[in-house]
This record gives structure tokens, sequence and C-alpha cells, in this order.
């Protein structure tokens, strides 16, 4: 997953934020482009377009973002167009997304929902 590397580049002019290992962040972010946490966060997540908590970061609170990407721990509820739980990963709360990937040994404790709630499946379709 490109997001996960630090590396990666992000010279495309979108605005990247970052709770480093190092750090520790109390209060809500209103975060216009990506996010990217190896620390820890104490508040909610709103408007962001990605999130990337890494294999040590941790987010205590609630995330609203385009997608979601956890190789850490999130202790929230996780509001995404895709949400991607990587093997590592544990989310601790209920969870709405449009599509979902859970790798083998991520955790989830709490209600998902999952999809577009206007779809309708097709053994209900007549």
């Amino acid at each position: 997953m490109g997001f996960l590397k630090k590396d990666s580049d992000f010279s495309s002019g979108e605005h990247f934020s970052v709770v480093s290992a190092e750090c520790y962040f109390q209060g809500t972010l209103n975060v216009q482009g990506s996010l990217r946490v190896d620390g820890t966060l104490e508040g909610a997540v709103d408007n962001a377009r990605h999130v990337i908590v890494g294999d040590g970061g941790k987010i205590v609170g609630d995330v609203t973002a385009e997608i979601v990407v956890c190789g850490g721990e999130i202790e929230g509820n996780v509001c995404a167009e895709m949400l991607e739980v990587l093997s590592k990963a544990a989310i601790n709360g209920d969870i709405r997304a449009k599509k979902m990937i859970v790798e083998e040994g991520g955790r989830i404790d709490g209600r998902c929902t999952i999809g577009d709630r206007n779809e309708v499946p097709s053994d209900e379709e007549n």
C-alpha cells in the first residue's frame, strides 16, 4: 500500500499532515487533505481525504474520511467511502463504509454497515 510507506511521494500538491511516532495530539482535526498518524491522536478527525494509521499509530475518536487505511488502532466510529483494515490493525467502534477490505488478522469490534444504502440487492429487486 503506497500510502503506508513513510517515503511516499506526495508531490501532487495535496496537503498532507503527520502525527509522528513521537507525537501526542489532543483535539479535533479538520483535515482538508490527507493525514498519517504514527503517534497518538485523541479526538475526532473530520473531512479528510485520506487517513492512514501506521503500524504503531492510534486514534481515540471518530474518523470521517474518503479513504481510511488502518494499520494500527482506532477506538471510535469510522465513516468512509473505502476502509482497509490491515493484518495488525484493530478497530473498536462502529463502521459505515461503501467498501471495506479486511486482511487476515485484522480485528473489528463493532457494528459494520457496508455498501450504499440506495443500492437494492439483486434478490430483492422483484
